[in-house]
């Protein structure tokens, strides 16, 4: 069974905005609106005209207050016309530095290097590195060692096997609010995923975050979930399932450090990504928890948003001078996006 997204729906408050406004003002005149009006909705009142054209007055300014408060640059673009929205993974969508943490202590035990020096401040400030340097610096080498990228492509490997196999909504749930964020996003805005894990990793945090339906056509549980998960992914209506379903179909693209050219901060990867959704990279924005992917958005030509609850913090962020905008919250990231 195809899900595909229905087609995009123009707010009818937002065509009736002029006469709305006209209204408000001449409320003589809105009895001549309703006549020359396409739409066959009952007539509103002057007062009711007047109270939803002040809300969309409201919600237009609530918009452009925030995004001039998360601006850090003179000029800062304007995120919600993006044509395409790319989402780093951990730290951006998902909540599940505490299973990269495990998974990192996990790997460098089993290669009898327990005593290397690893706390969760050591972890978090080795986030910015693709999952190989990562490991190898955490065993103690540096780039340059004669070990250094060997060793880190077979800690990787390991990393990767154990950390995608225990992907749950527990261990990498998104967000609250992100889930929001995605639903609202509006169906001619194409989405994709670039995270400096694997691509099995990207994939999989998706899929455990949204429904998928079982083989009979019933409501089924995400994948990676355990009974309790399934009980939660089989409530709701049926509309609300299939809306789930279809938002991870829309990731268009979905890239990790193993299946593009080179891992953030380099551009390969957000080119990449760009040229299979068929965007110019300067209609794309990209929103990521760390300097390299503001970087990597810069010098793809893309919009880039940073957000601060991930691996980093705002300080680091800011001194990067890589983003247009730094959100502290995600209904800041809500505003700064297109949406319905």
């Amino acid at each position: 069974m195809t899900n595909s997204p229905p087609a995009a729906v123009v707010p009818r408050s937002l065509l009736l905005l002029p006469f709305l406004l006209l209204s408000a003002s001449f409320p003589g005149a809105f009895s001549f609106v309703v006549r020359m009006s396409p739409f066959s909705a009952p007539p509103l009142s002057a007062a009711a005209a007047a109270k939803s054209a002040s809300a969309l007055s409201s919600s237009s300014t609530s918009s452009t207050s925030i995004a001039s408060s998360c601006a850090v640059v003179s000029d800062p673009p304007l995120t919600t016309a993006a044509s395409g929205v790319l989402f780093d993974v951990d730290g951006t969508l998902a909540d599940s530095w505490r299973l990269g943490y495990e998974a990192t202590v996990t790997v460098l035990r089993n290669n009898d290097l327990g005593h290397a020096d690893m706390n969760e401040d050591i972890y978090h400030s080795h986030c910015v590195y693709a999952t190989p340097e990562r490991l190898a610096r955490h065993a103690g080498l540096i780039p340059g060692d004669d070990d250094f990228e060997n060793a880190g492509m077979e800690l990787g490997r390991q990393f990767d096997e154990h950390y995608v196999a225990l992907v749950s909504r527990r261990t990498a749930g998104f967000y609250d609010g992100v889930e929001d964020i995605l639903r609202n996003l509006p169906e001619d805005v194409k989405l994709g995923a670039l995270t400096n894990a694997c691509a099995a990793y990207g994939h999989a945090v998706l899929e455990a975050n949204c429904p998928v339906k079982s083989s009979e056509g019933g409501e089924g549980a995400a994948a990676g979930d355990d009974a309790d998960d399934e009980k939660e992914g089989a409530a709701g209506d049926d509309d609300a399932t299939d809306a789930m379903f279809a938002l991870y179909d829309r990731f268009g693209t979905v890239h990790g450090a193993d299946t593009v050219p080179a891992p953030k901060p380099s551009s390969s990867g957000l080119l990449q990504c760009a040229s299979e959704l068929d965007l110019d990279p300067r209609t794309c924005v990209y929103v990521g928890d760390a300097p390299g992917d503001g970087r990597a958005a810069r010098a793809a030509g893309m919009m880039s948003v940073g957000v601060l609850w991930g691996s980093n913090s705002e300080e680091k962020m800011r001194d990067a001078e890589a983003f247009d905008y730094l959100c502290r919250t995600v209904e800041e990231l809500r505003m700064l996006l297109p949406q319905k």
